[in-house]
């Protein structure tokens, strides 16, 4: 994974651990400013390490983390950037499966798998270290939240009885999923997580190091026996106990990886049909904040499991001529 890379002067040793460093605490000191900040952690590790190599990306990350950990330590006002720690890891897991060969969908099942663990261990640390549960706060919160939401509904009376009827039917029934569909919302979460750094960072990587770790986005390519997995847990999902619970969850997280495989889908004719960037950034925006958009991409997804719309060959190779958007 390590290579031979040109030493970097010295203004941009300070300013890539100064990136580490700033992406780390910012968050802390501003959440509802710099938050958004979190999900890029994954994709700074993962471009640090393809472009200076294993040894000189770690020294970058291991810096800019060790200055964060002091800065949170000694600095009353921010807390100790425990959540920024725990999205490392997948960075340098994604780095060393797609440097390593690894395709697309195994690179982000081993990365998300890597971020799931994190989260996972960081609210189980939490939970014994101040006696209580993050994830149960969040379910009494999100629960507290459609209360509130229902009495004020209901004091305000602005809806006719029908509708505060169906209101309260549909609220009711929010407060029984959630508990029941949070998993695989964690899970969804680091798979957008990981799916968003491995897109920018493959074309990073072709910007900075002039070559790609994998195949264009527009290539991409779930197995095929993947979709055996959604049918099987189609049975168990419609029966009553754990197993439909799980099943449940498995198919929501299922439905998300096929959504990316029809955007890339989407992105491969788009590409094709050679329609103008402006537009095609509009077509895509529309597609991802559309409730009907995402139902198409998901169905795209798995039909082309079957009907393989774009006819890829078995081997695509890496370096792909054509460098216009993915």
């Amino acid at each position: 994974m390590d290579q031979r890379t040109p030493q970097p002067a010295i203004q941009h040793i300070l300013g890539n651990i100064f990136l580490v460093f700033a992406a780390i605490t910012l968050p802390g000191s501003a959440w509802s400013m710099f938050g958004w900040l979190h999900a890029f952690l994954p994709l700074i590790v993962f471009t640090f390490l393809c472009r200076y190599g294993v040894t000189v990306g770690s020294r970058f990350i291991l810096a800019g983390s060790g200055i964060a950990a002091i800065t949170g330590i000694i600095v009353p006002s921010l807390s100790l950037p425990v959540f920024s720690f725990s999205m490392i890891p997948a960075g340098y897991m994604l780095a060393r499966s797609g440097l390593g060969g690894d395709g697309p969908a195994l690179s982000g099942l081993k990365s998300s798998a890597v971020l799931v663990v994190c989260w996972a261990l960081l609210i189980a640390a939490l939970g014994v270290t101040t006696g209580v549960s993050p994830y149960n706060s969040l379910i009494d919160t999100l629960n507290a939240g459609i209360g509130e939401t229902l009495s004020h509904y209901r004091q305000s009376g602005s809806l006719d009885p029908d509708a505060m009827m169906v209101l309260e039917s549909t609220l009711y029934q929010m407060k029984v999923v959630l508990p029941i569909i949070m998993p695989a919302i964690f899970i969804c979460c680091a798979l957008f997580t990981i799916w968003v750094t491995m897109v920018l960072g493959n074309r990073l990587a072709v910007r900075l190091c002039n070559r790609s770790v994998w195949p264009r986005y527009r290539f991409w390519q779930l197995p095929e026996k993947l979709i055996w997995l959604a049918i099987v847990c189609a049975i168990p999902a419609v029966l009553p106990g754990l197993p439909r619970n799980a099943a449940v969850n498995l198919l929501i997280i299922l439905s998300l990886v096929y959504c990316f495989q029809g955007f890339a889908l989407c992105v491969f004719f788009m590409h094709k049909w050679r329609v103008p960037l402006l537009f095609r950034s509009f077509i895509y925006v529309m597609i991802v904040f559309q409730s009907f958009g995402t139902l198409a991409l998901l169905m795209a997804g798995v039909a082309d499991v079957w009907f393989d719309f774009r006819k890829l060959n078995p081997e695509i190779p890496k370096s792909d001529e054509d460098s216009v958007d993915d």
